[in-house]
């Protein structure tokens, strides 16, 4: 790994400098990491919320239960296909149906 000798110091705001440190947060990275990222055309996913992670799991565990009956195949396609929604918003993917994930990923 590169060892990181240089730096970079420039002066923010008390609310730019909580705002920097509230999305890194929700990335799940540093307020350097962050930054660096940003700058140098990174990604910065936004880690998923607890919520989703819960349904992404319920929905999970539902699938294969309902597999075992034959007259279910409705009912799993609309299940996959929410799976699927949820799988985009966890990759940070813009969902179209609904307007989109703006209020999810904390934009809107």
């Amino acid at each position: 790994m590169r060892e990181r000798k240089q730096q970079i110091n420039f002066r923010a705001t008390k609310t730019e400098k909580e705002k920097i440190h509230r999305k890194a947060k929700r990335c799940g990275m540093t307020d350097a990491d962050y930054i660096r990222n940003c700058a140098l055309d990174k990604p910065v996913n936004e880690m998923p919320r607890g919520g989703l992670q819960v349904a992404y799991r319920k929905i999970n565990s539902l699938i294969p239960y309902l597999e075992q009956y034959n007259d279910t195949q409705k009912e799993l396609t609309v299940l996959k296909s929410v799976q699927e929604i949820l799988l985009d918003l966890y990759r940070g993917k813009e969902v179209e149906d609904d307007g989109g994930d703006e209020d999810l990923a904390g934009k809107g």
